[in-house]
C-alpha cells in the first residue's frame, strides 16, 4: 500500500467526501424534496379543486333541470328573487337562490347562497326584453312579437334566457362558474 504526503487529499476507493462536496449533496437533495412536497400540495389543492367545480356544476346542472321541468309560463315565477309572485302562493317557490352543501361562501357573499339564478330583469323581478346583458344575449325579443319593449314580460314570455351563477370561496381563492340556456314554450 502507498503513503500518501500529510496534508494531501486521499484519492481513490478509501477517499471521503469534503465539507463542500457533502454541503452540495445536502442542498440537491433538498431542493429535490422541496420539488416533490410541492408537487404533493398541488396535487392535493387540484383534486379538491376538482371536488369543489364538481359541486358548482352538478347543483347548476340540476337547478336548469329542474326548471325544465316546470311549466313553462311558471319559471320565471317559481325560480325569480320575488316571494310575492309564487304560483303556489307567497314564498312557496324555490327562488332564484341556490344553497349548495360542501362549498365555501365566499367572505364578501351577502345573500347567503352560493348560487344564484339571475333572468334579464332591471329591477329583478319582471323580465323585459330592452335589459341591456351581454351575457344572457340581451336585449332581445322575449315573447316573440317582432319587436323590443320596456315592458313587464313576465305573462307572455316565449323563449326566456337563464344565467346559473355559482361562486365560492374555494381551497385556490375565490371561484365562479355560470352556466347559460335559454327555455323555450313547447
Amino acid at each position: 500500500m502507498q503513503m500518501q504526503p500529510p496534508g494531501c487529499p486521499r484519492r481513490g476507493p478509501d477517499a471521503g467526501l469534503t465539507a463542500l462536496e457533502l454541503s452540495m449533496m445536502i442542498a440537491v437533495f433538498l431542493v429535490g424534496l422541496l420539488a416533490f412536497s410541492q408537487s404533493v400540495r398541488n396535487s392535493v389543492d387540484l383534486g379538491a379543486t376538482s371536488q369543489e367545480s364538481a359541486l358548482a356544476t352538478e347543483a347548476a346542472r340540476m337547478v336548469i333541470e329542474r326548471m325544465q321541468g316546470t311549466p313553462f309560463a311558471e319559471v320565471h315565477a317559481r325560480f325569480d328573487a320575488d316571494p310575492a309572485n309564487d304560483p303556489g302562493g307567497g314564498a312557496t317557490a324555490p327562488g332564484s337562490l341556490i344553497a349548495i352543501p360542501g362549498l365555501d361562501l365566499r367572505r364578501d357573499d351577502a345573500d347567503g347562497a352560493a348560487g344564484e339564478i339571475v333572468f334579464p330583469t332591471e329591477d329583478g323581478f319582471d323580465p323585459r326584453e330592452d335589459v341591456p346583458d351581454d351575457e344572457l344575449g340581451m336585449p332581445r325579443d322575449l315573447n316573440l312579437d317582432g319587436a323590443i319593449d320596456s315592458l313587464d314580460h313576465a305573462g307572455d314570455y316565449r323563449i326566456l334566457p337563464i344565467l346559473v351563477r355559482i361562486e365560492w370561496r374555494g381551497t385556490t381563492g375565490d371561484r365562479s362558474i355560470s352556466f347559460k340556456t335559454i327555455l323555450a314554450e313547447r
